[in-house]
């Protein structure tokens, strides 16, 4: 892998490439590299995240941000001062807090954006190569109900890890799923790639502790 990413650094030097939106080091390239396979195929979607960042000015979002603001309400999200079992920073997402039903599309990609932003920031760098530079994301599926199901959203979610923070999913941690979650899930495994895919665990309370703390699992009543 190591002579990959100089190959991949080598290539981008060579197209005299530079990056004003998104951050690039060679843990960058590693990820980059491991999602797409080749380095012309990482080379391509990087110089597209650029410009997607460009183009969305990802980075300027704030909790501040209207959308952001207004789906802070909700509760929905919430990034943990404490990290996983392998020092992973944590973003639980509290399923049983959303509900499709009056949800605007912006406001949700904006938070969306906002908190892979955020959570982001907390991954290690090249300066940092003992501090993991993927994420643990759990979906608290406690409380689930079908009114709480949003396909298009958990689909944009999907399609930005994938595309725009590739490789930034460590692991992705699904609490408590209902026997009625078991007629969501072929529909939303038919969006993932083999990889991603690999990352989704099924957990229960009893057995969580495999990956996480579960002490740092907020109550549920």
């Amino acid at each position: 892998m190591k002579e990959d990413v100089e190959a991949f650094r080598r290539k981008v030097q060579a197209e005299g490439a530079t990056f004003t939106y998104l951050h690039v080091d060679s843990r960058t390239l590693a990820r980059y590299l491991r999602a797409h396979g080749s380095v012309e195929d990482a080379y391509k979607k990087l110089m597209a995240t650029e410009q997607w960042r460009k183009e969305t000015k990802v980075s300027n979002l704030t909790a501040s941000t209207p959308g952001v603001r207004r789906m802070s309400t909700t509760n929905l999200a919430e990034i943990l001062d404490a990290r996983d079992k392998k020092g992973r920073p944590v973003a639980i997402v509290a399923v049983r807090n959303h509900s499709l039903l009056g949800r605007d599309m912006d406001d949700m990609i904006q938070y969306m954006l906002y908190t892979l932003e955020k959570i982001q920031a907390q991954c290690g760098t090249e300066k940092e190569p003992d501090v993991p530079d993927n994420i643990c994301l759990l979906f608290d599926m406690r409380g689930f109900r079908l009114t709480c199901m949003d396909y298009p959203a958990l689909s944009k979610l999907f399609y930005f890890m994938q595309d725009h923070y590739p490789e930034r999913l460590g692991v992705c941690l699904v609490l408590n799923a209902p026997l009625i979650f078991s007629t969501c899930w072929p529909i939303i495994r038919a969006w993932l790639d083999e990889n991603t895919a690999s990352k989704i665990k099924f957990v229960k309370m009893e057995n969580i502790d495999e990956f996480l703390d579960s002490s740092l699992v907020p109550v549920h009543t």
